[in-house]
């Protein structure tokens, strides 16, 4: 688990966004080369800010001999701030097997724990040049915190609180979930307040520019705490000329099986064709999903989030459904926790494939 503090790309030059675009590319075709690795995982999380923070930050650093004008206006700041305003955290997850090849017996963790410590400092190098700014693996207390906040938001100000006054939380892993959950067809009901997931069906077509996700990871109003997560799975470079291979020649069989072919089927026939161009140039291949969950601290406003997920998902040109049925699995999907969702499915992976 790595946490980051995205830079943002406000007041940031299109050149420069380009760059971290490139770069984040990259990032994800050097997943494909790590030995054993499984997944991957990007978590953006929006909710509002409790001021604690603020607070705490001005009254460590403010001068008690400074002037009275200055003292002043850091006060009011401290006052005025917070209110409406929201905070935005990111997590990058990367879930490695325990077995170094098929068949092979599971290492220790101590084992795994070394190995993991060597790869930490390149893949953590290789996110900062992609915009996400100082990124640092999360301790168990912060991975506590997290997961605690997300299954019962009216923790969030305690928590915040106790940092505020130099005390720590003791948080163990059995405490994190939630006291009492209740999961339904179309939501999920835990501790102090309810959530949907949604998850997407089909992925933007055409040309996908730089931006298309900004208003759905941005704070919303409707929305008290939001989390974006985008699952990735990476392709080993092995298979991935095969397999884009294998669409070329569906897209080629699709759109040539009758005199005029429908526009769509062309489209997908170069879309297909560019992919497997950019492969043989060296890019790689992942699969790849999104998750979306809002939580609402009142029941009432349910509604609300559901037409504004609704919206923004019509904005980013994903098309998004509600995970009926696994809400609750969905839910714990979406958290930064690493979790393979192929992993925990009663159908086989070599059935799944070809389907």
């Amino acid at each position: 688990m790595i946490g980051t503090e995205p830079d943002g790309a406000a007041l940031v030059d299109q050149e420069q966004v380009d760059v971290w675009v490139a770069d984040w590319g990259h990032w994800l075709r050097n997943l494909g080369d790590e030995p054993n690795m499984e997944a991957a995982s990007v978590t953006i999380e929006t909710a509002p800010d409790s001021g604690r923070r603020l607070r705490r930050e001005v009254e460590t650093n403010t001068d008690p001999d400074g002037p009275d004008f200055a003292k002043a206006m850091l006060g009011e700041v401290v006052l005025s701030y917070p209110a409406g305003s929201s905070t935005v955290k990111a997590y990058v997850s990367l879930t490695f097997a325990a077995a170094p090849r098929k068949g092979a017996k599971p290492r220790k963790p101590d084992e795994m724990a070394r190995e993991l410590a060597a790869r930490l400092p390149g893949l953590t190098a290789g996110l900062q040049a992609t915009g996400a700014g100082a990124a640092h693996p999360l301790s168990a207390q912060e991975l506590c915190e997290t997961i605690r906040v997300a299954y019962d938001p009216a923790a969030a100000t305690l928590i915040d609180d106790a940092h505020a006054d130099g005390d720590v939380p003791d948080l163990r892993w059995s405490d994190v979930g939630p006291t009492a959950a209740q999961a339904g067809w179309d939501g999920y009901r835990h501790d102090s307040a309810k959530s949907v997931t949604w998850a997407m069906t089909q992925a933007p077509r055409g040309l996908v520019q730089s931006g298309v996700l900004a208003r759905l990871l941005a704070p919303h109003r409707d929305i008290a705490r939001k989390r974006v997560t985008l699952l990735y799975k990476p392709i080993d470079p092995a298979r991935a000329a095969a397999l884009v291979q294998s669409d070329v020649r569906a897209a080629e069989f699709k759109a040539t099986s009758t005199n005029k072919p429908a526009a769509r089927d062309t489209l997908a026939l170069r879309s297909a064709q560019a992919t497997e161009s950019e492969e043989a140039s060296g890019a790689g291949l992942v699969n790849f999903g999104i998750l979306v969950t809002a939580t609402v601290i009142d029941p009432v406003k349910e509604a609300e989030a559901r037409a504004a997920i609704d919206n923004l998902g019509a904005t980013a040109r994903l098309r998004l459904r509600p995970v009926y049925g696994s809400q609750d699995s969905a839910f714990a999907a979406a958290l930064p926790l690493g979790l393979v969702l192929s992993k925990h499915v009663a159908v086989p992976a070599a059935l799944r494939e070809r389907v």
